[in-house]
């Protein structure tokens, strides 16, 4: 089933090269975000956004794990994390998120296709 997601990621090259992956693989980008703002101002239009790709770090001085906390909270949008940064600290404090999963960087089309395939139902409703 075909996914609707929100890349919140502050570097363009890998936000598009993120939208190339999951768009070939038949999912909707519905929008991007750099900041927790902008994650928020998206997630609020579309009302069944399944799915948050979240950097850890992101512009405007509030990081995605605090995003991604707010998303799941406000609109009840689950996170993926796609980070450099996946350090034991930034998994201990994603946890009040309730994070689906996590991807290091450098990443693979591969490990973005096998960490969606693998994501638990509730974020594919």
């Amino acid at each position: 089933m075909p996914l609707r997601i929100l890349i919140v990621e502050d570097e363009p090259l890998i936000a598009l090269d993120l939208q190339a992956i999951l768009e070939d693989a038949g999912h909707e980008v519905v929008g991007f975000a750099t900041d927790l703002h902008r994650a928020l101002e998206v997630a609020s239009a579309y009302v069944n956004l399944d799915l948050a790709l979240m950097d850890v770090d992101l512009a405007g001085g509030v990081d995605g794990v605090e995003t991604a906390r707010r998303l799941r909270e406000e609109h009840d949008v689950a996170a993926l994390f796609v980070s450099g940064r996946l350090t034991d600290e930034v998994r201990a404090r994603s946890a009040g998120s309730r994070p689906v999963g996590f991807v290091g960087k450098p990443f693979t089309d591969g490990q973005i296709l096998l960490a969606l395939a693998n994501l638990p139902e509730r974020a594919r409703s």
